[in-house]
């Protein structure tokens, strides 16, 4: 367990730490002279993802240690790891379909909060 939370907070620590130094970096911009710098878009998409799966992954086991400590902490990593891969997967296809004005924001997380429940409920 400890290793598990060591390598997913360092994980996290990491990306977000990078995450902030390619914000500050004047250099780090989306649109250059040519027009969209996708290097650029995919870094920065890839470290928010892992970090999205770390946060995730992390809270979920926290809440699942707290409420089923009887299951074992084997367990509890494969399933908050996968709830939190689904978590953030769902999250990105929100965005997607935010960014290609497909459908707005907010009823796409409502629409993912739907889906989450009726996963459950069924």
């Amino acid at each position: 367990m400890i290793k598990y939370l060591l390598t997913t907070g360092c994980t996290f620590l990491f990306s977000v730490g990078f995450l902030y130094y390619l914000i500050q970096n004047s250099n780090f911009l989306p649109i250059g002279t040519g027009g969209y710098e996708w290097v650029n878009i995919l870094v920065f998409f890839f470290m928010l993802v892992i970090a999205a799966i770390c946060f995730f992954s992390l809270v979920i086991f926290g809440i699942r240690k707290i409420f089923f400590k009887e299951i074992p902490e084997g367990i509890q990593i494969k399933r908050s790891l996968k709830y939190s891969l689904l978590l953030t997967i769902g999250l990105l296809v929100v965005y997607l379909l935010h960014f290609y004005h497909i459908l707005g924001f907010w009823w796409g997380l409502g629409v993912l909060i739907v889906v989450i429940l009726a996963l459950f409920v069924i």
